[in-house]
């Protein structure tokens, strides 16, 4: 039995979509044994988007003698066509077919949705680039286009033509036989580059990254901004900072402050290649000195190969011409079509994107009725077969773009840090795409944006969507200003529903601002007041270019870690730290209607403070604390003689403040193999809540040690509250209340890695959701626990649970330690 054209292309589409479904017509033939169980999965048939990009047009038909009589063909009285196709509803033609010799032409009847707001010009699916030789005209009549009463309706009428391909200007002519009708199906990818006809050898492997390598330098030349300095400026203070948060956050800085665009005159000294005194080989600028250490200094350049990269350097044209011209004789190399070629004159050359040679000939009359709710149709009428291959499916086809925007915007509020990468590893969204697919759930592996469309494959492409979308959705942009608005918008809410409290813009110094975001539910609020013991802590690598400071205690009825505040803010200075816990305990007192309240200044309330010991975050916690008591002129419980108001910020540091040992001991580990082994047990010895037999000869002891030792020690008197914060002795905090604490801040450090674990380097409007989200989670998990009694674990956190715990992990350092030791013997 023989089939026409049509049937023959719908079969074609029956069989696509069975293999699309796993499917296949021998399965019909053949009786399948009995499946063995899979995950519960529902078939369902894909999106209408998909199902018109799989759709394959028939070749157009031309005109019988019969329709000729009848002056079927004709457009107007000037004009008419050979064959004629037409396509379904939304269908998706990314090729039209064209006329197959030159004059010849094809008009294309496309049946369209006439409401304007999901109308789509056929034209956009396209994929060839129009617009060379536009043209419009209006009120146009179309004799192939009729409308509900048989008449030719009046449409609107675009002239236009394709514009080719473009090549790089390095490759050869290359004569491809035109084309007039295809699908992305049948397309296969043109790669003309010689580079490809080379065999990979080790050689030419060398060659290449040698000659990559100096186009970058190139390219790039001396880093340097004459008017910044950013490298040797930065790197210069480093040693003032003890803390590994504080050092982070340092490098962290350094790395943005080199990363940005240099807007200033940079250096234009030339690159040379030099040999140190160990005969290694090292490209510096040519200003580079011992005072002039930021200019570029390039090392480890084992992976090139050196006498041809100074041939480039030294532009030794004789040498230059020895190893290309070899290069040449394998087929790779400058001397041959690449990307970096030698031009005539010999100078080597980035290549440049061109016009294809031959001007394609093809031409696009496109017709769009006037009224669109009477002719539901648009006619393309597409003359002259191309002069080019078929350009590859990199432009997304409006529907399709359509159907992946409403897979985004189901992320909600996580469309605010989403990424080509994360979407992918959102369970949401890869349920929403399997659906739109008709992908089942027994498949062995998850669909790919690839399978959408193959212009989804390009993740540039897939990220400058998302971003054109987060625009969209988000007006205010996903940082500060966002976060303003998320909290005017909360502010309408009752307080209970109420999170984000606090955005605001604070002036610290005549040149200096700081940002500050406050997060905090009033169940936080009451958390936090209800608190005898804090811990408090920063962490730098969740939200980009802000800090994430927490307030942290343990729940003791729970038996649970409770986050009580969250905030965001860009200053680590005292002033900032000030406004930070001013503003922190203002919303919690105006939620609960409670008073914040010290121990050591009110008889109750918070006994004790562990911190990491950062500089302007205890100090300015001591400065709120001469804020709280600047009234008050009673005297305090631990020196009587002394008013309340009298007292300085390191003066109330003494009374409840303490560092974590944690980040005190780590400090004390990274000078373990620089000083004296006296030394070096003294300044364990200084963690300690009784006395010391002799703290004056501990003290001089590591003051005698060498230059190390007595730098560590400057740091810790210079700054006064750290000796009384790990030597209980020199504070006045009752020995219980010293011990009641935990001495270290892991209780943060665990609630900062439990909310990392949600996403870090994200917006400031994804951290504060995120951390929303955890934070309601952790309130939830509590009412479970007061409600039904079940825990987050199955054995609670009780004490003998946690100091088993504890000594478990001790033994295990303590075994690491010994081997080290053991080890260091040997060597």
């Amino acid at each position: 039995m023989s089939f026409s054209d049509s049937q023959h292309a719908a079969i074609l589409a029956a069989q696509q979509i069975l293999e699309n479904v796993g499917l296949s017509p021998r399965d019909l033939d053949s009786p399948s044994p009995s499946p063995a169980p899979t995950l519960p999965s529902t078939l369902l048939p894909p999106s209408p988007e998909v199902l018109s990009s799989r759709y394959q047009p028939p070749p157009a038909q031309a005109f019988t003698a019969d329709e000729l009589s009848l002056k079927c063909d004709r457009v107007n009285r000037e004009t008419c066509v050979q064959a004629l196709v037409e396509h379904p509803l939304g269908a998706i033609v990314e090729y039209p077919e064209t006329g197959a010799c030159e004059d010849s032409s094809v008009a294309h009847i496309f049946n369209v949705d006439p409401n304007p707001d999901h109308f789509i010009n056929p034209k956009l699916n396209f994929q060839y680039s129009l617009g060379d030789g536009h043209g419009g005209r209006k009120n146009v009549q179309c004799y192939l286009l009729k409308g509900v009463t048989g008449k030719p309706v009046l449409c609107a009428k675009l002239t236009t033509s394709c514009k080719g391909l473009k090549l790089c200007s390095s490759h050869v002519s290359i004569d491809i036989s035109s084309h007039h009708f295809t699908n992305r199906h049948k397309l296969t990818y043109i790669n003309s580059s010689p580079l490809h006809t080379s065999e990979d050898t080790a050689e030419r492997e060398v060659f290449l990254k040698t000659i990559s390598f100096f186009c970058a330098l190139k390219e790039k030349g001396c880093t340097l901004s004459l008017e910044d300095g950013i490298l040797e400026c930065e790197s210069a203070d480093l040693s003032e900072y003890d803390d590994d948060a504080d050092i982070e956050g340092k490098f962290d800085r350094i790395a943005r402050a080199s990363r940005r665009p240099q807007k200033h005159k940079a250096c234009k000294g030339a690159l040379v290649l030099v040999f140190d005194k160990f005969n290694q080989p090292l490209i510096r600028c040519e200003h580079f000195l011992p005072s002039q250490r930021a200019h570029l200094v390039l090392r480890n350049l084992q992976e090139y190969d050196i006498p041809y990269l100074r041939a480039l350097l030294d532009d030794d044209q004789q040498q230059i011409h020895v190893f290309e011209t070899r290069a040449q004789s394998f087929g790779y190399g400058p001397l041959v079509p690449s990307y970096w070629h030698r031009d005539i004159d010999g100078s080597l050359r980035q290549g440049v994107l061109q016009k294809w040679v031959h001007k394609c000939q093809t031409t696009y009359v496109i017709y769009v009725p006037n009224d669109l709710q009477d002719c539901p149709r648009v006619l393309v009428i597409s003359r002259n077969p191309h002069s080019h291959p078929p350009p590859m499916p990199v432009k997304t086809p409006p529907p399709i773009l359509r159907c992946f925007e409403s897979l985004l915007l189901h992320l909600e509020w996580k469309l605010a840090d989403a990424t080509p990468h994360r979407i992918m590893l959102d369970s949401g969204f890869m349920d929403g795409l399997r659906r739109v697919l008709g992908w089942s759930l027994s498949w062995d592996h998850d669909p790919t944006l690839q399978d959408l469309h193959p212009s989804l494959g390009n993740l540039d492409l897939v990220r400058r969507r998302i971003n054109v979308l987060r625009n969209t959705h988000f007006p205010d942009g996903t940082g500060f200003d966002g976060a303003k608005l998320l909290a005017d918008e909360q502010n309408k809410l009752p307080l209970g529903r109420k999170y984000v409290r606090c955005t605001e813009t604070h002036i610290i110094s005549q040149d200096t601002e700081f940002k500050l975001v406050i997060c905090m539910s009033s169940r936080m609020s009451a958390h936090l007041l209800q608190s005898k013991r804090l811990s408090i802590d920063t962490s730098f690598k969740r939200v980009r270019g802000w800090q994430e400071f927490e307030i942290e205690s343990w729940d003791g009825d729970h038996m649970r870690s409770v986050v009580s505040a969250r905030a965001f803010t860009t200053s680590q200075s005292a002033e900032a730290h000030v406004i930070l816990f001013r503003r922190i305990f203002e919303i919690a007192m105006s939620d609960t209607g409670l008073p914040v309240t010290f121990y050591h200044i009110h008889g109750c309330g918070i006994e004790s403070i562990v911190a990491d010991g950062h500089r302007g975050q205890g100090l300015g916690l001591g400065m709120y604390c001469v804020e709280l008591v600047r009234e008050n002129f009673q005297f305090c419980m631990y020196e009587p003689h002394r008013r309340l108001h009298e007292l300085n910020p390191y003066d109330h540091l003494r009374r409840f403040y303490r560092l974590c040992i944690t980040h005190f001991k780590r400090n004390i580990l990274t000078l373990r193999s620089q000083v004296s082994k006296d030394v070096y047990n003294a300044m364990w010895s200084l963690v300690s809540a009784e006395s010391h037999p002799d703290i004056a000869k501990t003290l001089n002891t590591i003051r005698q040690g060498n230059r190390k030792a007595k730098a560590w020690l400057k740091d810790k008197e210079t700054a006064k509250f750290v000796l009384p914060a790990i030597y209980r002795p020199m504070s006045l905090i009752p020995l219980y209340i010293w011990k009641a604490l935990p001495s270290t801040t892991n209780g943060n450090e665990q609630a900062h890695r439990n909310v990392n674990r949600d996403g870090i380097n994200l917006t400031l409007l994804a951290g504060i959701m995120r951390g929303y989200q955890y934070d309601v989670r952790a309130m939830s998990s509590i009412d479970l626990h007061i409600t039904h009694g079940i825990n987050t674990r199955d054995r609670e956190a009780t004490h003998v649970h946690r100091a088993k715990r504890a000594v478990g992990r001790h033994g295990e350092r303590v075994s690491y330690w010994v081997l080290l030791d053991e080890l260091t013997c040997d060597t």
